[in-house]
C-alpha cells in the first residue's frame, strides 16, 4: 500500500513522529508527571528489564523515532501507554528537544534497545 493510500484510508489512524509528539503533548495536559533525571537511561533500563512487554516495544519504537525522526504510530498507541511510560516518553521528547544527550548516546540507546528485543525474540 502506498503512503498516499495509507494516509487516505487511515488519516485519523496513522500519525507521523511529529504528530505523535503533538498528540502526547495534548494528553499531557490531563496527567501529572514527576521529573525523570535521565530519561534516556531510564527508558533503556525499562526496555532491557522486559523487552517483550508491549510498553517496552513501543518505547523502543519511540526512541528510534526521536533519534532518526522517522516512523509512524497509531493514534491508539498514545493512550495505550501506562502512566510511568507516558511520563518517560514526555521526558524523552523534552530531552531530545533540549539536546541534553549527544547524538551518539541516542544512537547507542536505540541500538541497545533493539538488541534487547532481538535477544528476547522480537
Amino acid at each position: 500500500m502506498s503512503a498516499g493510500v495509507r494516509t487516505a484510508i487511515g488519516s485519523t489512524e496513522l500519525l507521523s513522529v511529529l504528530q505523535f509528539q503533538e498528540e502526547i503533548r495534548h494528553v499531557l495536559r490531563f496527567r501529572l508527571q514527576l521529573p525523570i533525571e535521565n530519561p534516556l537511561a531510564a527508558a533503556l533500563q525499562k526496555i532491557e528489564q522486559n523487552p517483550a512487554f508491549a510498553q517496552s516495544r513501543l518505547l523502543t519504537r519511540i526512541l528510534g523515532a526521536l533519534t532518526y525522526q522517522e516512523g509512524e504510530f497509531r493514534r491508539a498507541e498514545v493512550t495505550s501507554l501506562d502512566a510511568e511510560t507516558f511520563a518517560m516518553v514526555i521526558a524523552l521528547i523534552d530531552a531530545y528537544a533540549a539536546e541534553t544527550c549527544t547524538r551518539a548516546e541516542w544512537e547507542a540507546a536505540v541500538a541497545a534497545a533493539r538488541a534487547a528485543e532481538l535477544a528476547a525474540g522480537f
